[in-house]
């Protein structure tokens, strides 16, 4: 179709408008945004005050960069401000954002433009619905549908809206609802496929994905369903009491009873600790490959930096083949999503159930929780601090990596305030209320005290944490411009100086004196992650020195705040290792495997740590993932695992040792043992 029909079109000599424009909503339609905001560029030069280019253009990053539909929709209200495809696009926007009064105003300002505008009827649907108002949502769709009752992009639009904001059950009887006017409108087909796959109902989800890519072939998320379901044919699904845990088949064998075990232990804690009971097993996917994890959870490849995505039965989370994480704590960061997303029903703003997971990170390991760093006591002394009110706007209005994870930590940080101030209960009880159907608003007011109220206290609270954070070391940064900077370039205990000092006698390399300044810096306790953390400088000064105490105390410390610190912890390991500390061995293997656990080197360690432990059982375990991984000396392996297990059962030593022999037939060792074990 573009190259047959649309390209002769465009090149024509003059050009049809009308060619670039279909051509870019054919791409919108069949979700390829780049083909569509390229035919729409390639239109604006011919016809660059045409706002029907201008507002495909725009739509082109609906699911991608906000900024850039926001500057591309108001070059198609300068042409014409009434426009109202874009007036409807903003009001998808202001929607997507959480600005439901701004996204109302834009509804009502198109339907002067044309009371019977069916989407902005739809759209009205919408926010009726997430304001749990069923009545005017049904009064809002069956206007929507008067001037044609036939109409499926009534609700297909409505489903589509309320999936993104994670009422999935509600999305997806939407576009039942449109395939019943049409049994054949592929649109809601593909969407209800993702829909029903993320309430974790694989046999009609995949079947319905199936036949949209049947029924279009040239469907970009169809055809990423299809290929994605091909590539799970070799995924291998493990089971729990509570968990169906799909995962590579290479690596279940590694770490999946692991991350089985794992959940189990979050099951038992969280649903006890919120009072809730799940009548079904959560399905927890865990994908090796970037691009697989992107299309079962966003459709298409793309969406870097997420590590998991939680939809409320079901979860999908990258593997530690492709993350530098903890996965340990993403896994339970995501289960704890689990949990609130069905207490409320998924009736929930983004800020508060992440700011629960990563609330519950911390109490359920201090190590994985979010640290307050120089930069976020910055934001928060110079009033960038959102108040609770507008804590949606975080997450939303992120310009960077940095805006999005100080989101994480201010979310965090208000739950930390709920619970210190008015204890776990009120807010357990603000998510039964999310789930009654009141809006969060109204559920802490109920529930716990007027939002001016919540306003200013966690202001005041956010404030004093960050006030506190230094102790008596003034944390103020001496390149500030103005007073502030000149007042910490004088005071004698100001932080960022005494770090400057440090390195430059690591500069000069006076090793004891710099272990002095980092002494004096790390004496009260004070700790700060990145590029503000003295015990990083402390570990290496000690190590030039020939200080293995002072460096392993350093590192444990480390190790102790932040659980993703790979660095810290295979040093550690070196160092019990060399010591022959085999309990401390034991404990950095398994903080590594919490990182890694497809590394060879801490199952070797662990190994060897068991056997110097005499723990039979434990060295058996960690030999089996060992051999699994190939390692070089495989024969090697399976003597050792062979060595363990003889005194448990004979009849496994026997099959390892002929492993051995199968990696390496003039193993003496394997024969000698092989002989003496009793005959069968």
């Amino acid at each position: 179709m573009l190259e047959n029909f649309f390209k002769p079109a465009r090149q024509a000599a003059p050009p049809g408008r009308d060619a670039f424009l279909a051509a870019g909503r054919l791409a919108l339609a069949k979700h390829d945004y780049r083909v569509a905001s390229r035919s729409f560029q390639d239109g604006l030069k011919a016809f660059p005050d045409d706002p029907d280019l201008w507002q495909g253009l725009a739509a082109a990053f609906l699911n991608g960069d906000r900024a850039q539909l926001l500057a591309h929709a108001a070059k198609a209200l300068e042409t014409n401000p009434r426009h109202v495809p874009t007036l409807l696009l903003l009001a998808e926007h202001e929607i997507d954002t959480e600005e439901y009064a701004a996204a109302a105003d834009r509804l009502a300002e198109v339907l002067q433009i044309n009371p019977r505008q069916p989407e902005a009827l739809a759209l009205q649907a919408v926010l009726a619905a997430l304001r749990n108002d069923e009545a005017a949502a049904a009064a809002h769709r069956l206007q929507a549908l008067a001037t044609w009752q036939h109409n499926t992009n009534v609700d297909h639009l409505i489903g589509r809206k309320l999936s993104q904001k994670y009422r999935f059950a509600d999305g997806a009887t939407a576009q039942r609802r449109a395939l019943e006017l049409d049994p054949e409108f592929t649109p809601a087909r593909i969407q209800l496929a993702e829909d029903l796959l993320r309430l974790g109902r694989e046999s009609e989800g995949w079947v319905l994905a199936a036949k949209a890519h049947e029924d279009d072939a040239y469907d970009v998320t169809a055809f990423n369903l299809t290929t994605l379901h091909d590539r799970l044919g070799g995924f291998t699904t493990l089971s729990s009491p509570h968990f169906r845990l799909r995962m590579a088949a290479a690596e279940a064998p590694v770490y999946g009873d692991r991350a089985l075990a794992l959940l189990e232990r979050a099951h038992a804690r969280l649903t006890a600790r919120y009072g809730l009971q799940l009548d079904e097993p959560v399905t927890v996917e865990i994908y090796p490959d970037p691009k697989d994890f992107a299309v079962r959870t966003f459709g298409m490849p793309g969406n870097p930096g997420y590590l998991g995505v939680c939809f409320g039965p079901v979860f999908t989370v990258n593997s530690p083949a492709s993350s530098s994480a903890n996965w340990e704590s993403v896994l339970w960061h995501e289960f704890t999503h689990v949990i609130t997303l069905t207490l409320t029903r998924n009736r929930m703003p983004r800020w508060l159930s992440e700011g629960i997971s990563v609330y519950e990170e911390g109490q359920a390991r201090p190590e994985w929780g979010r640290l307050m760093s120089l930069n976020y006591r910055d934001r928060i002394l110079d009033g960038k601090l959102l108040p609770l009110s507008r804590m949606s706007a975080a997450f939303l209005q992120a310009k960077d990596g940095e805006d999005l994870q100080f989101a994480y930590y201010q979310s965090s940080l208000v739950v930390q305030y709920l619970v210190a101030r008015h204890g776990f209960e009120k807010l357990a009880a603000v998510l039964r209320a999310l789930g009654d159907g009141l809006q969060l608003n109204e559920a802490l007011t109920r529930e716990v005290a007027p939002i001016d109220e919540l306003d200013g206290g966690f202001v005041r609270f956010a404030r004093d944490e960050a006030e506190k954070l230094g102790g008596d070391f003034d944390l103020r940064r001496p390149e500030t411009g103005g007073v502030r900077g000149w007042v910490a370039r004088l005071h004698p205990r100001n932080y960022s100086l005494g770090l400057q000092e440090a390195r430059d006698l690591m500069e000069k390399k006076d090793w004891a004196a710099a272990r002095t300044r980092l002494t004096g810096l790390t004496a009260g306790g004070l700790y700060l992650p990145g590029d503000d953390n003295a015990y990083l400088l402390l570990a290496r000064v000690c190590r030039e020195l020939g200080d293995p105490a002072g460096e392993q105390a350093a590192l444990t410390t480390i190790a102790g705040h932040e659980a993703d610190e790979l660095p810290a912890v295979t040093r550690l390991l070196e160092l019990a290792d060399r010591a022959q500390d085999w309990d401390a061995a034991v404990r950095w293997c398994e903080a590594w495997l919490a990182i890694n656990p497809l590394a060879p080197t801490p199952w070797r360690a662990l190994l060897a740590a068991h056997e110097h432990r005499g723990d039979r059982t434990a060295a058996v375990a960690a030999g089996r993932v060992l051999v699994r991984l190939d390692p070089p000396d495989a024969a090697a392996v399976h003597y050792r695992i062979a060595c363990q297990v003889r005194p448990l059962d004979t009849e496994d030593a026997r099959r390892h040792l002929l492993q051995a022999l199968e990696e390496a037939p003039r193993f003496r060792a394997t024969y000698e043992m092989l002989v003496s074990l009793p005959e069968r």
